[in-house]
């Protein structure tokens, strides 16, 4: 007997996925909007370039750059969001291909904007930003990295080559998702079949012990075949960061890729260190409860992720909209309004099918949707990553609605603590609904295990790993699979301690994780989690105070640093004390298990 194996794209119900019509009705207008692109900046480039000498130029290129901003952004999405939900799509994959010359082509042709900005005299760029005191944010950026900036030459140059240089992420998905093929497993009698999104989605969690177990066998064979290639292009991916760093005049490839973000090495080190030293204690608690429900002789890393939650209510995603409305009310109408159209607009992808990535993310449009991707399982658990990708579409909702395409992002640094911040009002809010115990014990277990586990630990033990490998690059020593299987089993044993058996396969864990071919973005998760758990929690005690605060904030974007961002908030990420507070709040999550 076998189970059913994961749906084709195709097959999966077309309600439940995402609309990408909303951004261009035809593959014709996508490419019709490509052609228009090109010639756009074609003709930014003959108006602008080498010209930018007086604050009425400088003005027009800034309000025009703008426009190409707007248009970029749908023209991006469209060509790189379908091939996340079905990896054998030939189309997603050419218009993806397109995007990758598109950015080539963008880079290259404008690279002399930053270039001859960071040369003019400062005050033709004042009297310019006070026609266009929209263009702020961008202006600081380009002067924060001029000291860093190449002569035009190279600037352009390694621009037409982006895609070329950093296809380390796109071997990586090519391996991940096409190449890699699990054994099935049987249990009992019946055949299961294996895959990332299974293993990730259901196996790890499997309350049956011989499916958890085998499942983790079957992965982890796998994953072992193919080590040497995937440690080989993500080592080259590491070099050439590094390369790149020295090339711009840093020291060190971690501090190039903080620079960025507008955060300090110190505080980089005192997220990891911390959660290291006193997260680490309150983990292996949670995991003593889960060797205790369980009643294992031994708990291994195999088990950790097992749920304490005996409550596996099916919920709907009508349900799950019902609760994400009421419990965001405290957040204003246009908030719950925002909520609405997601679910009637189709801008999040349900199902689970082959070929879709594995996890959760969320990729807002200028001016546009905020598309979801998620795998849906009708359990409380998705029901808190609805609510987390659902704060990064608050977020960025609210922040294009502000602020011109011009202005930067928000900082890394603090771009999960809008997210964070839904999951804790969520968990509170289903809370509140319930007088039993074992409901109250189910939703506080997947609160932990959905939001500071994976969110926390997961992403603390990645950060933790790539501070080791950036440290061993700039000190040129050589690395291969070996060694960092090595550095990751050792950043395992160091956070768990002898309380959880690190067992064999889970020193390839680092082969499971895009977040790598994003410079430093793991570690930023917890800071994300600090803000966001001290943000969620000032909500619940005082709306009336901090509603407006806090969708005040997140109209700013990249117009304020990540410290600034979260002092609006009354949150103060300059020493340790909201970090210790997270981490407090959820040893007494686990005090509330315990009892």
């Amino acid at each position: 007997m076998s189970t059913n194996a994961l749906p084709l794209r195709k097959d999966v119900p077309v309600n439940e996925t995402w609309d990408m019509s909303l951004l261009f009705p035809t593959q014709e207008a996508f490419i019709e909007a490509l052609e228009q692109m090109d010639k756009k900046v074609d003709a930014f480039a003959k108006e602008y370039k080498g010209k930018l000498t007086s604050s009425s130029l400088l003005t027009n290129a800034l309000r025009d750059l703008n426009v190409i901003d707007a248009e970029l952004s749908p023209l991006i999405h469209y060509g790189t969001l379908p091939i996340t939900v079905d990896a054998g799509d030939e189309q997603a994959a050419i218009n993806e291909s397109k995007i990758y010359e598109l950015f080539e082509t963008v880079g290259a042709k404008l690279a002399f904007v930053d270039l001859e900005i960071g040369q003019i005299d400062p005050s033709i760029v004042a009297e310019s930003l006070e026609s266009y005191p929209e263009a702020k944010p961008f202006i600081a950026k380009i002067m924060r990295f001029k000291d860093h900036q190449l002569d035009q030459t190279s600037e352009s140059l390694l621009a037409s080559l982006h895609s070329n240089l950093f296809s380390f992420s796109q071997s990586y998905d090519a391996t991940k998702f096409q190449d890699l093929t699990f054994e099935s497993f049987e249990v009992d009698g019946v055949v299961y079949p294996n895959s990332y999104v299974l293993f990730e989605n259901e196996y790890e969690f499997h309350a049956n012990t011989d499916i958890r177990h085998k499942a983790w066998e079957s992965f982890h064979k796998t994953l072992s075949k193919y080590q040497y290639t995937t440690a080989n292009n993500y080592i080259n991916q590491v070099k050439l960061e590094k390369k790149i760093a020295t090339l711009r005049g840093f020291d060190s490839v971690i501090d190039y890729l903080l620079s960025d973000q507008q955060v300090t090495r110190e505080a980089f080190d005192r997220q990891l260190d911390v959660i290291m030293s006193e997260f680490a204690p309150v983990m292996r608690r949670y995991g003593k409860l889960i060797q205790e429900k369980y009643a294992l002789p031994t708990l291994s890393i195999k088990d950790v992720k097992l749920s304490l939650s005996d409550d596996q209510k099916k919920i709907s995603i009508e349900d799950a909209k019902t609760m994400l409305t009421d419990a965001f009310q405290l957040l204003g109408d246009d908030y719950v309004a925002m909520i609405n159209r997601a679910f009637d607009d189709r801008w999040i992808d349900f199902p689970k099918n082959t070929g879709k990535s594995t996890g959760g993310f969320c990729a807002s449009v200028y001016d546009g949707p905020s598309y979801i991707l998620l795998s849906w399982t009708n359990l409380m658990s998705e029901v808190l990553v609805l609510a987390h990708e659902l704060g990064h579409a608050g977020h960025f909702q609210n922040a294009y609605k502000h602020n011109d395409a011009i202005v930067p992002e928000a900082s890394l640094y603090f771009i999960e603590a809008p997210s964070t911040c839904n999951e804790v009002v969520m968990c509170q809010y289903l809370l509140s609904k319930t007088d039993d115990k074992a409901v109250q014990k189910g939703l506080i277990s997947e609160f932990i295990s959905r939001t500071y586990f994976h969110n926390m630990v997961t992403h603390l033990l990645e950060a933790y790993f790539q501070r080791e490998v950036y440290t061993r690059i700039d000190q040129k020593e050589h690395l291969n699979a070996a060694k960092l299987n090595q550095i990751f089993k050792e950043t395992l044993e160091k956070f768990w301690g002898p309380e959880v058996e690190i067992s064999s396969g889970a020193e390839l864990t680092w082969m499971r994780q895009p977040h790598y071919y994003m410079g430093l973005y793991s570690y930023t998760y917890s800071a994300g989690l600090t803000i966001g758990t001290q943000v969620g929690l000032k909500l619940l005690k005082d709306p009336d105070k901090y509603a407006k605060a806090w969708l005040e904030i997140l109209s700013k974007n990249g117009s304020l640093d990540p410290i600034s961002l979260a002092k609006g908030v009354d949150v103060d990420m300059t020493n340790d004390l909201a970090l210790k507070s997270t981490i407090a709040y959820v040893n007494s999550l686990i005090d509330q298990l315990e009892s």
